[in-house]
């Protein structure tokens, strides 16, 4: 799973924040300036947003962001993983194929149009979301949406390029089949969400099965306007940008509605070790399923994960295991909104002697979260970052993207990133400790992944894990 084996981008900024609390923080010493208090949450004003909707059920929203002279155009049609059927790996295969030549040239002339433009182009498959983008110079904005509308509708898909692409897919399968960290994260998707299409593991012996027309189908099939949604953000022509938009997509066929990936994870007990003999640290995967970001609560359920592990170092599960005990390189928790609820999860690579100490330390912070009383001089801290990171998240033309591509795949509203900073700063601590009640151990499916002849009888030994099936 993508959101598992994501690195710990959130660092270097919590890092900053610290240094700058400890140097501007109040310890009785002459010169040292007071923390502030903190002001009220800032008010998010988007930029007056266009929406287009073609006749054909194609969908466009256009953003007039900053001065540079710049734009960034991101296209998304609803499919992905989860139209592969029999066929894993084929909608990945087929964002490959793709890139290999439109009409009118090969793969070295699509990447070369590109670079005349300004920027370079990306094609990529997920689970439920498949998408082009680019990022160009200002005036170059109609001839960039015309290269992406050649992706979608004109690839030219050469025969001959297949067997190094699906080579190069059995390649990274095998590498990634070799790390404990990719094996432990495949094991904990398929058994929370089973043989769907989150759960699914693509084999080597599944690449070998996929044939050109496999892809061929899949992109006549998949790729259509109904399911399309255009996003454009920067400094732009906007009536050039719309009229290449009609001149573009008005003519491709509407096909069906987008697909939605509506999979829930279990929410069972369940626990699987696996054997790495000789293996120096202990990958530590656990995670539950959660209530809906559109029900009343999330705010605090989202703030509990933030004090637990998903604000980096000003985390109460990094500092425990991290900065206390030097354990391991840093805990990570994060709060996946799904169509069906959310997913909690927890990732951490640990030294082998210390992996029961490390799960003991992991469910006692859980404990203690949601059962003592929470300073809420913490809260506000956690607090303060998150709103920090959430603006800049919307301070560049491609995360402003990602921020409204959330809003309409979870079908937000319009009001849901105006207001984040105020529901932001609305949590208490009261809410976050009964929010934290519901990450609750007895409903966890847990992945460890370690040398076991070193570990297996301490794990077995953990209250919190009494009553589970070792497997």
């Amino acid at each position: 799973m993508r959101s598992i084996s994501r690195t710990l981008r959130h660092r270097p900024l919590a890092l900053m924040l610290i240094v700058a609390a400890q140097f501007l923080g109040s310890t009785g010493h002459a010169g040292v300036l007071p923390i502030p208090e903190p002001g009220p949450a800032p008010v998010v004003e988007l930029p007056a947003r266009t929406d287009l909707r073609l006749p054909n059920g194609l969908q466009a929203t256009l953003i007039p962001f900053g001065t540079v002279p710049k734009v960034t155009i991101i296209v998304t049609v609803g499919t992905g993983a989860i139209a592969d059927g029999a066929r894993p790996g084929v909608a990945s295969l087929a964002a490959d194929l793709m890139k290999q030549g439109v009409r009118g040239g090969d793969a070295a002339t699509l990447f070369r149009r590109a670079a005349d433009l300004g920027g370079s182009v990306s094609v990529g498959a997920g689970i439920d979301t498949f998408s082009v983008s680019i990022d160009v110079l200002a005036e170059h904005g109609p001839q960039a949406l015309q290269l992406l509308a050649d992706i979608l509708r004109h690839p030219t898909l050469p025969s001959g390029e297949l067997d190094r692409l699906k080579a190069d897919m059995k390649r990274a399968i095998a590498i990634s089949h070799s790390q404990q960290q990719a094996i432990a994260s495949e094991a904990f998707a398929r058994l929370l969400f089973g043989d769907g299409p989150r759960g699914r593991r693509v084999r080597e012996a599944d690449v070998d099965l996929i044939t050109h027309q496999d892809v061929s189908e899949f992109i006549d099939r998949e790729l259509s306007a109904s399911r399309t949604q255009i996003y454009v953000a920067g400094h732009y022509d906007r009536h050039a940008m719309e009229s290449a938009i009609n001149q573009l997509f008005s003519d491709w066929a509407p096909g069906e509605g987008s697909r939605v990936d509506r999979s829930s994870p279990v929410s069972i007990r369940q626990i699987q070790l696996i054997d790495r003999p000789g293996a120096k640290q202990s990958t530590i995967l656990m995670g539950l399923p959660l209530r809906s970001i559109t029900t009343p609560g999330y705010s605090d359920l989202s703030q509990a994960n933030a004090l637990l592990g998903g604000a980096g170092l000003l985390s109460r599960l990094d500092q425990n295991l991290r900065e206390d005990k030097g354990w391991t390189y840093g805990v990570q928790t994060q709060l996946d909104p799904l169509q069906n609820g959310s997913l909690w999860m927890l990732y951490a690579d640990v030294n082998t002697p210390d992996t029961a100490p490390a799960l003991r330390e992991i469910f006692r912070e859980l404990s203690r979260l949601a059962k003592d009383p929470l300073d809420p001089q913490e809260l506000k801290r956690i607090q303060n970052y998150r709103a920090g990171h959430f603006l800049m998240g919307a301070s560049s033309r491609e995360g402003l993207i990602g921020q409204l591509q959330f809003v309409d795949h979870h079908e937000l509203g319009p009001d849901w990133l105006p207001g984040y900073l105020q529901r932001l700063q609305a949590v208490t601590p009261d809410g976050v400790r009964r929010a934290a009640a519901e990450i609750d151990p007895a409903g966890m499916t847990v992945v460890v992944a370690g040398d076991l002849s070193r570990i297996k009888s301490d794990l077995v030994g953990i209250e919190s894990l009494n009553g589970a099936d070792f497997r």
